[in-house]
């Protein structure tokens, strides 16, 4: 009876080996499809695309610069208050046109309030002349004059909830340019729902 006993434990051990075993391979496999140099690759080819349609909209808009943001939560302050922030992600240029996607990384929103607000408000902006804001969004003139931004159009982008995930800026060196017909505008708004489609997928690691 014990050697009887002795096997069946023996024999249920090794069938929980057996099935913890296969649990841990289908896991391994589970973490390689979803590991770093996958989602790089994939990454990689919605880059690119979302990179080539910001070049189309530059060329037939005019733009001398045309970047992403990204809003995101750069951490916490010291009461917990969450400390949200925006980065361009993406940029592309006009030939002598300056890049500054590297010092606009973790902007706090608290830096430029009223843009933010008037941005989320009205869904979109287009400022023809810079000095328009001047008075009433000094830090946004400052920051955007230091980049020879003399006008812009600027949209928000959502997410699948109808949710503002960023927005997407179109630059110009030169006042009075964002002069878009009902075309123009129907093919931002196109690359727009691209951007925002492609920006889900990233978020869900499609």
């Amino acid at each position: 009876m014990e050697q009887l006993t002795t096997t069946i434990i023996s024999l249920t051990a090794f069938i929980t080996a057996i099935a913890t075993l296969i649990v841990n391979i289908v896991k391994a496999k589970k973490e390689i499809e979803n590991s770093l140099p996958k989602k790089v690759k994939d990454q990689s080819s919605i880059n690119i695309e979302i990179n080539s349609r910001l070049e189309y909209l530059k060329e037939f808009s005019g733009a001398d610069r045309v970047q992403i943001y990204d809003f995101h939560n750069g951490g916490h302050y010291a009461n917990g208050r969450s400390a949200l922030k925006t980065s361009c992600s993406y940029e592309v240029l006009r030939a002598g046109v300056k890049g500054h996607q590297k010092e606009l990384q973790s902007v706090p929103l608290s830096c430029i309030p009223v843009f933010i607000r008037t941005l989320l408000d009205k869904g979109e902006l287009k400022i023809n002349d810079l000095e328009q804001l001047k008075e009433i969004m000094p830090a946004t003139y400052e920051l955007k004059k230091s980049q020879s931004v003399m006008s812009f159009y600027d949209i928000i982008l959502n997410n699948k909830f109808g949710e503002p995930i960023g927005f997407l800026a179109l630059q110009y060196c030169k006042k009075d340019s964002v002069n878009f017909t009902k075309e123009d505008i129907n093919q931002i708004l196109k690359l727009k729902f691209f951007i925002e489609e492609n920006l889900e997928k990233m978020a869900n690691g499609k």
